[in-house]
């Protein structure tokens, strides 16, 4: 018979799965994305978010660099046994930290100047150009920087929307998967394009989340630049 979950282990996943429900629109992520870049199936992610599985270290370890949060925010035990395990491995002198995890800032890139970077990966941001950078706490390369969104075309009337004057977070280095927020440049084309990787049978499209526009076929002419990892409103009104 499978034990049951102790109080708080079901604690812990109902903090978890408030973090989750809170911030997968922000970073366009699912059960069924993360049960994909793992390698489990969606209902193994729903056993851990509604408590119907334990957490273990590791699994806390991936939601939590997930969410951009620590895992003390939603397991206090598994944060010590985290704490635990580094002195074992490191000794008693291990500095640890009980700040929240420090920002890192990227430059806001204008879409044109952003396209024209990507097609030379050996080069760096002209810092004399950067009149912007925001801060993030989400876990990225180098390489990473913001686009403020323009048009409707990622507004959705329904689910996800990402509507223009909110801005996003692209990392190069991040290796594109289905169902994930991307930037691409397509041939001839100055600046990038923003869209959603989906596949169809057996083809592959960007996809805009407004059905009033069409779908982009993958191709030898469209070069997939990034994915998106986080995306907020830059000001209130």
């Amino acid at each position: 018979m499978k034990k049951k979950l102790t109080a708080e282990q079901l604690a812990d996943a109902k903090r978890l799965k408030e973090l989750f429900e809170s911030k997968k629109k922000q970073l366009g992520i699912s059960q069924e994305t993360l049960a994909e870049e793992i390698g489990k199936t969606q209902s193994a992610i729903s056993h851990y978010l509604n408590g119907i599985n334990a957490l273990n270290l590791e699994m806390a370890t991936y939601f939590a660099q997930k969410l951009g949060v620590q895992i003390a925010d939603f397991s206090p035990l598994l944060e010590k046994q985290a704490r635990k395990l580094v002195t074992v491995l490191y000794g008693d002198n291990v500095a640890f930290s009980d700040h929240p995890q420090l920002q890192k800032q990227y430059p806001l890139l204008d879409w044109a100047s952003a396209g024209h970077w990507c097609e030379e990966p050996g080069t760096t941001y002209n810092s004399n150009r950067i009149e912007k950078s925001y801060e993030t706490v989400v876990e990225c390369s180098q390489r990473a920087f913001w686009l403020e969104v323009k048009g409707d075309s990622m507004a959705s009337p329904n689910g996800l929307s990402i509507p223009s004057g909110m801005i996003i977070l692209i990392d190069p280095e991040i290796k594109p998967t289905i169902n994930k927020l991307v930037v691409a440049k397509l041939d001839g084309e100055k600046e990038l394009t923003f869209k959603q990787l989906i596949t169809e049978g057996y083809d592959k499209f960007l996809k805009p989340l407004n059905p009033q526009y069409n779908m982009i076929p993958l191709n030898n002419h469209v070069h997939i630049v990034g994915v998106v990892v986080e995306a907020k409103v830059d000001k209130l009104p």
